[in-house]
């Protein structure tokens, strides 16, 4: 499969697959929120994930160290028979999928004072 080798400063810090469908990335992440968003002022973080389908799980080898301003991160393609069982998994349920559409289309109906009429 095809998989992501992660380094952080030299060392490898994972490897990443999902096997014969679905997505995997690695993002260097740089945020600076307002003084009224809720969450830290600024973050700088290294992600490492996926997507495995059909199976709908989310899938994180890393969770998210914190980078520095001059750290080097390499990512490279590789081939790989097998990779590391992720550190965290979360499946999506379409059940649970669609009630949190339902309750975002509510909270936009309410918002925009809005009348939700079904049949």
């Amino acid at each position: 499969m095809v998989a992501l080798e992660v380094s952080l400063n030299g060392k490898r810090t994972c490897v990443a697959g999902v096997g014969q469908t679905g997505v995997v990335s690695a993002n260097v992440c740089w945020v600076r929120r307002a003084a009224d968003q809720a969450g830290p002022a600024e973050q700088l973080f290294l992600e490492v994930g996926g997507l495995k389908t059909p199976e709908r799980e989310n899938l994180r080898w890393r969770g998210q160290p914190s980078v520095k301003v001059g750290d080097e991160v390499r990512i490279k393609v590789v081939e790989a028979k097998r990779v590391p069982k992720p550190t965290a998994r979360n499946r999506e349920y379409p059940a649970d999928t669609l009630r949190a559409q339902k309750r975002y289309v509510r909270q936009m109906a309410k918002q925009f004072g809005w009348k939700i009429v079904t049949r």
